[in-house]
Formats: C-alpha cells, sequence, structure tokens
C-alpha cells in the first residue's frame, strides 16, 4: 500500500509554529504547518536537499524553545504560490518539550526523554552582564548565543 514515511506513522496535527532552521552555517525561518511525534513540515521557500541534516528551533504557544534534529525526507520548490513550498522532515532527536507539545493533542504526557547523544557536547558560559551560567552547544557558536535571561550576547572563549 504504497511506501511508509517516516513523519506518517504517527497522527499528524495541523499547528502553526514559528521555526528556525540551519545547516552547514546557513539559518533560515520558516512556518511548522503540521507534526507528529516523529516528523515535521516546515513551510518555506529555502529547502534544503533531501538527506541533509538539520537542526530546528521551535517557539511553543508558552514561548518556551524546542530544540529538534531532523532529516530532511523531500523538499517542494514550486513557483506556483498555491503549492506550499517546504520540506518534510523525520526527526532523529526531539526534546521534552516537544514531546509534551505533540502528546498534548492525545492526553498523554511524557515523563523520561531518552538522553541525548555523548556526541552533544556542551560549554557553559557565563553572561557578562548578569552573570547567569548559560549551557550552549558548542555545534551552535556560530548562531552567536544570547544569555538566556537578560538576552547580552555572550562572550564564548574557544579553550
Amino acid at each position: 500500500m504504497g511506501r511508509e514515511r517516516g513523519h506518517q506513522r504517527h497522527n499528524r496535527f495541523a499547528k502553526r509554529l514559528e521555526a528556525t532552521f540551519g545547516a552547514g552555517g546557513l539559518s533560515y525561518r520558516g512556518i511548522l504547518s503540521n507534526l507528529s511525534e516523529s516528523g515535521l513540515f516546515i513551510r518555506t521557500n529555502r529547502g534544503f536537499a533531501p538527506d541533509t541534516i538539520i537542526d530546528i528551533e521551535l517557539i511553543m504557544p508558552d514561548s518556551k524553545v524546542s530544540r529538534l534534529k531532523g532529516v530532511v525526507k523531500r523538499t517542494i520548490r514550486r513557483p506556483v504560490s498555491t503549492i506550499k513550498n517546504g520540506m518534510g522532515i523525520e526527526l532523529i532527536e526531539k526534546d521534552k518539550t516537544y514531546l509534551n507539545f505533540v502528546k498534548s493533542f492525545t492526553g498523554e504526557k511524557i515523563t523520561k526523554i531518552e538522553e541525548k547523544p555523548a556526541a552533544e557536547k556542551f560549554k557553559i558560559v557565563f553572561c557578562q552582564k548578569c552573570g547567569i551560567k548559560n549551557k550552549v552547544l558548542i555545534n551552535k557558536f556560530y548562531r552567536k548565543p544570547k544569555c538566556g535571561k537578560c538576552g547580552t550576547p555572550l562572550v564564548i572563549e574557544m579553550s
């Protein structure tokens, strides 16, 4: 009965959330148009090629930020404005914020999430303005991170 796609194994929900996505030093904005536990579709005219691994940040309705990692499964680029351009993404890393958001539509709650792979390396960066500790992914330094409390750009010293 046709080929099974990763993002269609779970129920999908039509939701509109702001998304920032990037790969290889490039970063763009788009709108999430539907989601499931295992995938999502980002409406954008800046789609990456299939099989590209991308980092995704979603702004949740409660203003929390969800950080995901996914692989582009399909990209739609058409000049016709009636066709929704964008990318179908299979999620390979999900955080608790995202999973709880998806489960909120079915009434379920995530209580435990798998630990991130050891390959994810963090650095603690102190804000020069307010002094708070910020945990920053090393592979996100190029995004010019800001303090989570006061919004001041963080100064990252490479050691």
